[in-house]
């Protein structure tokens, strides 16, 4: 891993670490290791009840718009097995993934397949993928609102900006 690599995905955890994201490294799931996940469970009442947090990072060596599907879902999978409150999703309990896929170049064509594509809908519960391109710096995600959990986009994307938008 190259410097200005390290130094994002170091300051990534410490950002989320230091608002009670709890920080995995090397995680096994399914047949895949996950580079680093963070997880943060806690009582919300803007969200009405429990909500679990997850970011999954995985490293690529190439991105193509299925592997970055296939990651995303996983990643998903992942957070719905991980979760803590036991609690059917929608009572009480929401489950929001953050699937960030670094690469080193990433084709401008996935690039804006990710901020014009809208991600998968789940109950209670959402899928937000991300690419982190570290040659450049770029973080790339989902950059409209759908009318589906309208309410949330804005907040996901805020979060993806709070803790991944390299400083």
């Amino acid at each position: 891993m190259n410097a200005s690599l390290t130094n994002w995905l170091h300051d990534a955890e410490t950002r989320l670490s230091s608002k009670g994201f709890t920080i995995s490294q090397d995680v096994s799931f399914d047949g895949t290791c996950f580079q680093m996940v963070a997880h943060r469970s806690r009582i919300e009442l803007t969200k009405f009840g429990n909500c679990e947090r997850f970011f999954v990072f995985a490293n690529f060596d190439t991105l193509s718009e299925a592997s970055l599907r296939q990651f995303a879902a996983k990643a998903f999978r992942y957070a719905l097995a991980a979760r803590h409150v036991p609690l059917p999703r929608g009572l009480f309990e929401a489950v929001y993934c953050f699937p960030v896929a670094i690469v080193a170049v990433l084709d401008p064509a996935i690039a804006d397949s990710v901020r014009d594509k809208q991600p998968p809908k789940h109950w209670a519960s959402a899928e937000i993928p991300a690419v982190y391109e570290h040659s450049t710096g770029k973080l790339y995600y989902f950059a409209r609102t759908p009318l589906w959990g309208a309410a949330y986009y804005a907040g996901f994307r805020r979060q993806l900006r709070q803790f991944l938008e390299p400083h």
